[in-house]
C-alpha cells in the first residue's frame, strides 16, 4: 500500500514538473516576443540552439544511464554512493573537455560572442545537475519543488528587467543563471541518500560510457528535430527573423506535445515490469490504452491548433509574428506524429528491451530531415524546414510501427478512433467557419475555442466514447470522496 501511494505522489509531481516546463514558455512567450523582438529573439533561438548541441554531446546520455543505474542499485547505499560519484565524476570531465572546445570555437571572434560566453553557464549547470539521481531514487518532489521556486524568481526578474531588445544579453543571463542554481540547490539534498563508501575502493568509468553511450543515440537523434532546423535556415537563409519565426511556431507545437508525451511516460516502468514477466497479452492491453488516450487527446489538438493559429498569433506574440501563422499550421500535425511515436519508442520499444531498433528509427528520422532541409530550405525557406521535420517524424513513426507491430492490435486501435477522427474534422471546419464571423478578436478566439471544445466532448459523450468514459468516472470518482 506504501508503495501504490508512492507511486501516485510521483506521478503528481511528475505531472505538475511536465506542466511547469512546458506550460511556463506559453505564459512568458507573449511578453518576451514583444520585449524583444523578431530579431532578438532570432539571434537568441539560433545562439541557445548551437549552445545545446555541445550540452547534448557533452553529457553523452549520462542522465538518462544514470537514473536507470541509480533505480537498480537503490536498495545497496554504499554501492549507489559508487555510483553516483562516477557517474557525477564521468559526468563533469567530458563536460569539462566540451567546455574547452565551446570556448576554443565560439567564444574567441563570432559574431554573437557576447552571448556565447554567457552561455558557459548553461555546460557548466549541466555538467552539476545531479535531477538524475533523485529521479532514479524516485524523489521527484524535491525535483519539482525546486524547480517551482527558481522559476517563480526567474519570471519575477524577466518582468521587472527585461523591457526592450537591448536586454537581450540579461534575458539570456536570467535563463542560464536560473538553470545553474536550480541545479546548484538539489545537491543541498544528497546527504539525506548517500552513505560513506569503503576506504580503498577504486573508480570504474568504462561500463558508465558504455551504457550511457548506448542510450545516447535516440536521444541525439531526437534533438536533431528540435535544433538542427532552426540552425540550417540561419547557415542557408543568413536570416534570423526566419529562424525566430520558425522556432516561436515550433515552441508552441512542442510545448502542447509534450504535455501528451508526459502523460504516456507514466505507462513506462508499467511495461517494462510486464516485460520482465513474459506478459505479452497485458502489454499489447496497456498499449492500446495508451495509443487511444494520445489519439484522443492529440486529434482535437491538433485541428485546433491549425483552426485557431490565425486568430491565435495576433493576440499571443502581436502583429509583428504574423508569419508565424502558416508555419503554425504547418508544423500542427506533429502533435500528432510526435506523440505517437512517444508511445511506439519510449513506452513500447524501450520498455521491451528494443533499444536498437528505436535508434534506427529516430536515425533514420535524423537523415531524412538533414537531407530534406539541404535540398528544400534553399528553394522555399521555412516552408522546406517545416517539411522535413514532417517527413522525419513519419518515417520515424512508420520504422517504429513496424518493429513494434507484434504488440499492436491495429485493427481495435482503428476501431476505436474512427469516431474521435471524425469529431476532430467536424470540429475543424466549425472553427474555420466561426472564423468569418464578425467579432473582436479576444471574443472571435474565445468562441472558437468553446465550440470547438463542446463539439469535439458532446459527440464524445454522446458515442459513450471509451476514453471519454474512463476520464469521467475518475472525475466523478474523485468527486464522490471529496463529498464524502
Amino acid at each position: 500500500m506504501k508503495v501504490k501511494k508512492s507511486i501516485v505522489e510521483n506521478f503528481i509531481y511528475n505531472m505538475l514538473y511536465q506542466v511547469l516546463v512546458t506550460a511556463l514558455p506559453i505564459l512568458t512567450t507573449p511578453y518576451t516576443a514583444r520585449a524583444l523582438g523578431l530579431h532578438a529573439n532570432g539571434i537568441h533561438s539560433y545562439t541557445e540552439g548551437i549552445v545545446t548541441y555541445f550540452m547534448l554531446f557533452g553529457a553523452v546520455g549520462t542522465a538518462m544511464y544514470g537514473t536507470r543505474k541509480i533505480a537498480y542499485e537503490r536498495d545497496d547505499q554504499a554501492q549507489m554512493s559508487q555510483t553516483f560519484w562516477e557517474i557525477v565524476l564521468l559526468r563533469s570531465a567530458l563536460l569539462g573537455a566540451t567546455l574547452v572546445v565551446y570556448i576554443a570555437v565560439l567564444c574567441v571572434d563570432n559574431e554573437y560572442a557576447y552571448l556565447y560566453r554567457i552561455q558557459t553557464i548553461n555546460i557548466l549547470a549541466t555538467a552539476i545537475d545531479i535531477s538524475w539521481f533523485f529521479q532514479g531514487v524516485e524523489d521527484f518532489k524535491k525535483v519539482t519543488i525546486r524547480n517551482m521556486i527558481v522559476k517563480a524568481i526567474y519570471v519575477a526578474c524577466l518582468f521587472l528587467f527585461i523591457k526592450e531588445p537591448s536586454d537581450l544579453p540579461l534575458y539570456v543571463f536570467l535563463i542560464v543563471g536560473s538553470a545553474f542554481a536550480g541545479n546548484a540547490a538539489m545537491w543541498l539534498y544528497l546527504k539525506e541518500y548517500l552513505g560513506k563508501m569503503p576506504s580503498g575502493y577504486r573508480f570504474t568509468f568504462m561500463g558508465h560510457l558504455r551504457g550511457s553511450v548506448t542510450l545516447f543515440i535516440p536521444q541525439i537523434t531526437n534533438y536533431v528535430y528540435a535544433l538542427l532546423d532552426r540552425s540550417m535556415l540561419k547557415w542557408i537563409t543568413g536570416d534570423t527573423d526566419n529562424v525566430g519565426i520558425y522556432d516561436q511556431a515550433q515552441r508552441l507545437v512542442r510545448a502542447v506535445t509534450a504535455i501528451l508525451q508526459s502523460i504516456g511516460y507514466v505507462m513506462l516502468a508499467r511495461i517494462a515490469n510486464l516485460n520482465a514477466s513474459n506478459e505479452e497479452e497485458e502489454i499489447r492491453y496497456y498499449i492500446r490504452r495508451s495509443m487511444n488516450f494520445t489519439l484522443f487527446l492529440a486529434l482535437p489538438i491538433m485541428f485546433g491548433i491549425i483552426g485557431t493559429a490565425k486568430d491565435f498569433i495576433p493576440l499571443f506574440l502581436g502583429p509583428e509574428y504574423l508569419r508565424v501563422i502558416p508555419v503554425l499550421q504547418l508544423l500542427g500535425p506533429l502533435v500528432l506524429t510526435m506523440s505517437l511515436n512517444s508511445v511506439l519508442g519510449v513506452q513500447l520499444l524501450i520498455s521491451v528491451g528494443k533499444e536498437k531498433e528505436y535508434a534506427i528509427a529516430t536515425t533514420s528520422g535524423a537523415l531524412v530531415n538533414v537531407a530534406v532541409n539541404l535540398f528544400a530550405i534553399p528553394r522555399i525557406g521555412i516552408t522546406g524546414a517545416c517539411i522535413s521535420s514532417l517527413l522525419a517524424e513519419c518515417v520515424v513513426f512508420l520504422i517504429s510501427f513496424g518493429k513494434a507491430k507484434e504488440y499492436l492490435q491495429l485493427r481495435l486501435i482503428l476501431k476505436d478512433n474512427g469516431i474521435p477522427l471524425m469529431a476532430s474534422v467536424l470540429m475543424f471546419f466549425s472553427v474555420l467557419l466561426l472564423g468569418n464571423v464578425d467579432l473582436a478578436a479576444p471574443l472571435k478566439l474565445l468562441l472558437e475555442t468553446a465550440a470547438g471544445a463542446g463539439i469535439y466532448f458532446g459527440i464524445m459523450i454522446v458515442s459513450k466514447n471509451e476514453t471519454m468514459a474512463l476520464i469521467l468516472n475518475k472525475a466523478m470518482g474523485k468527486l464522490r470522496l471529496r463529498k464524502k
